[in-house]
């Protein structure tokens, strides 16, 4: 057994305080023997051992409550059994820097303690058995020194690593070890250390070299430590999340991607995983991970939200929360001004170039984008101004003004989309003299899908269908897998193409004929997409398939670069971009996951970023035009999150020295844990104080009965 304070054990004396009061002030009676009362006394004898018993009890229960004071007061210990001696009495002199990582990997839980508190706990057990100089520096959120010089006076680190908690940064280490490296440089001569307290694979990352000593001193010797001693920390985290509108499933339904990783080497089996969307559960899941794999749950669900609401994908049972969660904000969708040119108006709605595409495009249908249709005819086209739109659709538009083609091309090279579509009123060769430039491949003439004197059983045309597809243009990255959506669609006619005379365009979807039927093109900063068949049922069925609506909105967010959601979080210190694209916002205040609102100016310079740069916290952060400005509530939002690259605990076991090893630093850093018994000589304390109570409660009853 050991104390902290053993000179705090001279309170033992005053345990005999009691006694010494009772000895003082004990009165011895004076004897008087009557006749009458002797039968009296004879009957009170065994009454009055008792009483002199209780007292006697009495008194010992005081004087152990003053010897208790005193040993709580001392802070004994009872060192583990594979504590070594030898480093008892060796670990003196020199002096220890204690670098301590209080990075977010540290609050990783082994049982019913941190790896912070081992650490602590290591730190406690050096310093029990030191007498040279020690200093501490915390590699948290922030590089700190709170005992910035070395000293003998331990105090001041003992109550620096008792307030000591985990930040949310992972990256200050070297750092840390950089300004150990100065404190140790000016210690006086003898031996020195710096020991660096941290996750066994923060301890196998490259670390700065102390540098080399001069003057005759001796080398500066780095010792790592493993908080958790080798033991198994096996943890998982989300990596990443992808959002992206699924509309396939009906009117206002996504699809959340959350990819998980696995840092063990066992399998875990129906890992529980849930997405919560403004604070409540939405969708629960489960998650079979192997050994060091990784792997993706998807979740679907419908969101309505007008406004910014945050979310997260969060998962269940971990022994290390900070990676568990990965939160995003589901931002209202963007709005896209289309103008949409009929190049075949007809009085029968069905019969329409555009019925079809109006519904595809109604907001009741529309996932992920709020689309502002405008319809044009071919005559009153020619005087619209483009800049007031995002897209434009040209279907089944026969011919273009030389004036019009060369606005078309201006819009599209200053970012705009355009969607060309063919149909009986496309004369090719004016369209290409219109639109030469822009098309993927310039148009040829109309042919019908297959050889026309083949028939099938039915006695029609055969018809061609959609076999070839890019899957991994973002047109058909929603789809899964488009043969079986696309795939059922028939195609009496297209338009022919010329051969492709260099790489400008991407075929997106072809026939089983090996006819291109949908490429897109980037042109500077705007892109194109054309369609060889019609937005109408004139050369085939595709416009009264399900796959119709999902395939006309992902062109239209492809031709505006309207991007899946970005659910990628700001890490913790990072700068967050702030997307404001309103001229009539100056200023916004942005608020933090602590309540903590900030002012941030627009950049003087227009070409300057907008940025956020107190990000200290994980968490959501909410962004509002100050002051309110009329129809603009909120602005998007982002999310900050803790580094998952760091999420992988695991790292080469350090084997410590056994007891009587000349190092005997190492050997105290890998004791086993202390025992205090403190906390337990207050609980006995407590007790005796309430068995001092008992006893004058029933001595005061005897008092009263006699």
């Amino acid at each position: 057994m050991s104390f902290l304070a053993p000179a705090l054990l001279i309170g033992l004396l005053a345990a005999a305080i009691p006694p010494i009061i009772h000895l003082i002030f004990r009165r011895k009676p004076k004897v008087v023997r009557f006749p009458a009362l002797e039968f009296i006394r004879r009957s009170q004898k065994k009454t009055m051992r008792r009483f002199r018993m209780k007292q006697i009890l009495l008194m010992l229960v005081r004087s152990l409550l003053m010897a208790l004071v005193a040993f709580a007061v001392a802070r004994p210990f009872l060192r583990g059994a594979a504590e070594p001696t030898a480093a008892l009495e060796g670990a003196q002199g020199g002096t220890v820097v204690f670098v301590v990582d209080a990075s977010w990997p540290m609050a990783y839980r082994l049982g019913d303690e941190s790896l912070l508190d081992r650490a602590r706990d290591k730190v406690e057990n050096l310093l029990d058995q030191f007498s040279g100089q020690a200093a501490l520096v915390i590699a948290g959120d922030r590089v700190e020194a709170p005992v910035g010089e070395p000293t003998g006076d331990f105090a001041a680190l003992r109550k620096a690593m008792a307030e000591l908690k985990p930040g949310h940064r992972a990256d200050r280490l070297a750092e840390g070890m950089a300004r150990a490296f100065d404190l140790v440089d000016e210690a006086p001569p003898g031996p020195r250390r710096v020991v660096v307290l941290t996750t066994a694979a923060g301890a196998a990352r490259p670390l700065p070299e102390p540098p080399p000593a001069a003057g005759g001193l001796p080398p500066v010797e780095v010792i790592r430590v493993d908080a958790a001693d080798g033991a198994p920390v096996p943890n998982r985290a989300i990596v990443d999340v992808k959002l992206s509108p699924a509309p396939q499933l009906g009117a206002g339904q996504w699809r959340v991607d959350a990819r998980v990783a696995s840092y063990a080497d066992e399998p875990v089996q129906r890992l529980p995983v849930h997405l919560e969307v403004d604070g409540r559960v939405q969708v629960r899941g489960f998650l079979d991970l192997g050994p060091g794999q990784e792997a993706t749950k998807t979740f679907y669900t419908r969101l309505d939200a007008k406004d910014a609401t945050p979310a997260a994908v969060v998962l269940e049972g971990d022994a290390l929360e900070a990676d568990d969660t990965r939160r995003f904000w589901l931002q209202p969708a963007p709005r896209i001004r289309l103008l949409a040119v009929n190049g075949d108006p007809r009085p029968t709605p069905q019969l329409d170039e555009l019925f079809f595409l109006e519904r595809a495009l109604s907001p009741e249908t529309a996932a992920g984008a709020r689309v502002e249709l405008t319809v044009r005819g071919t005559d009153v086209f020619e005087d619209e101004d483009l800049d007031a739109y995002d897209v434009v659709v040209l279907a089944n538009v026969g011919e273009l003004s030389p004036t019009r083609g060369r606005a078309l091309d201006a819009f599209v090279r200053a970012g705009g989309g355009l969607l060309v579509t063919m149909g009986d009123r496309v004369k090719p060769q004016e369209l290409n003299a219109a639109l030469g430039p822009l098309l993927p491949r310039t148009l040829r003439d109309v042919r019908a899908a297959g050889d026309a004197a083949a028939l099938d059983e039915g006695g029609d045309r055969r018809s061609a269908r959609l076999s070839v597809f890019d899957r991994s243009h973002p047109i058909l990255r929603p789809f899964g897998d488009p043969a079986g959506s696309l795939g059922r669609a028939r195609v009496g006619r297209y338009m022919l193409l010329d051969p492709a005379a260099d790489a400008a365009g991407v075929v997106v979807m072809a026939t089983d004929d090996g006819a291109p039927f949908l490429l897109t093109r980037t042109v500077e900063r705007g892109r194109v997409a054309l369609l060889t068949g019609t937005l109408d049922r004139d050369w085939g069925d595709l416009p009264i398939r399900p796959a119709f609506l999902p395939l006309v909105q992902q062109i239209v967010r492809y031709l505006t670069r309207v991007a899946d959601m970005d659910t990628t979080p700001v890490l913790v210190g990072q700068t967050a971009p702030i997307p404001v694209e309103d001229p009539r916002v100056r200023r916004v205040s942005v608020q933090g996951p602590d309540g903590t609102r900030h002012l941030v100016e627009r950049p003087t310079d227009p070409e300057a970023p907008w940025v956020f740069e107190a990000t200290a916290l994980p968490g959501y952060y909410q962004v509002t035009p100050d002051p309110p400005l009329p129809g603009l509530v909120a602005l998007p939002g982002f999310a900050v999150a803790v580094d998952p690259a760091v999420s992988d605990l695991r790292g080469p076991r350090i084997e410590a020295p056994a007891a009587g090893e000349a190092d005997t630093v190492r050997a105290a850093l890998a004791g086993a844990k202390r025992t205090e018994l403190w906390h337990a000589a207050l609980l006995v304390l407590f007790v005796l104080l309430l068995a001092e109570g008992a006893l004058l409660f029933r001595r005061k009853r005897t008092q009263s009965a006699a």
